[in-house]
C-alpha cells in the first residue's frame, strides 16, 4: 500500500514539474512574440524615446547597454555630421526589409520556435523568411536569450546566425 502511495505522489510531482517546464517554455516564447508584435509596430530607429518604449522587454543589463550606445552615437554624430552612426539603419532585431515586387514593398515574415529552458535562461529561435511574393526563402535565424526575472521573462541578448551577440557589439571598444 505504501509503495502505491509513493508512486502516486512521485507521479504527481513529475506531472507538476513537467507542467511548470511547459508553462515556462510557452511564457518565454510568448514574450518574444509580444516583443516582435510591438517592435514591428514601431519605426525601429534607435532613440531614447523608442528605447524607453522597448524597456519592458529587456533586462536591466541590456537596457543599460542600449543607453550607453545612445551616448556613444550622440558623440559620434557630433564629430561626424555626415556619417551614419553604427545603428543608423535601426536596431538589429530583424533582417532589413528588402522585398519589392512591382514597386511595392513587402514585409519579411517570421516564425518563432524551438524554446529551450534551463533554470532561469530560455533560448527562443526566430526564423525570418522573405514573403511569398519574393519566393518565401529563408533569410536568417536569430536566437534570443531570455532571463527569468521574478515572474516574467526578459530579453537579455540576441545571438545572430554567425554566432555574434548583440551584447558584444554594444560593448565594442571602438565606435
Amino acid at each position: 500500500m505504501k509503495s502505491n502511495k509513493h508512486i502516486f505522489i512521485f507521479s504527481l510531482a513529475v506531472i507538476f514539474l513537467l507542467n511548470i517546464s511547459l508553462f515556462a517554455q510557452t511564457d518565454a516564447k510568448s514574450m518574444v512574440e509580444k516583443f516582435y508584435q510591438f517592435h514591428n509596430s514601431r519605426n525601429g530607429v534607435l532613440s531614447l524615446h523608442e528605447l524607453k518604449l522597448h524597456k519592458k522587454f529587456f533586462t536591466n543589463e541590456l537596457y543599460k547597454l542600449f543607453l550607453n550606445e545612445l551616448k556613444r552615437e550622440e558623440e559620434f554624430i557630433r564629430k561626424n555630421h555626415s556619417d551614419k552612426p553604427h545603428f543608423g539603419d535601426g536596431l538589429p532585431f530583424k533582417p532589413f526589409e528588402e522585398c519589392v515586387v512591382n514597386e511595392k514593398n513587402y514585409r519579411n515574415t517570421y516564425e518563432i520556435k524551438e524554446v529551450s529552458v534551463k533554470s532561469n535562461v530560455a533560448i527562443v529561435e526566430v526564423i525570418f523568411y522573405q514573403p511569398k511574393q519574393c519566393d518565401g526563402k529563408l533569410i536568417d535565424k536569430y536566437q534570443i536569450e531570455l532571463t527569468k526575472s521574478k515572474n516574467n521573462w526578459l530579453i537579455n541578448d540576441w545571438v545572430f546566425s554567425d554566432e555574434t551577440k548583440l551584447s558584444n557589439d554594444l560593448k565594442r571598444e571602438q565606435y
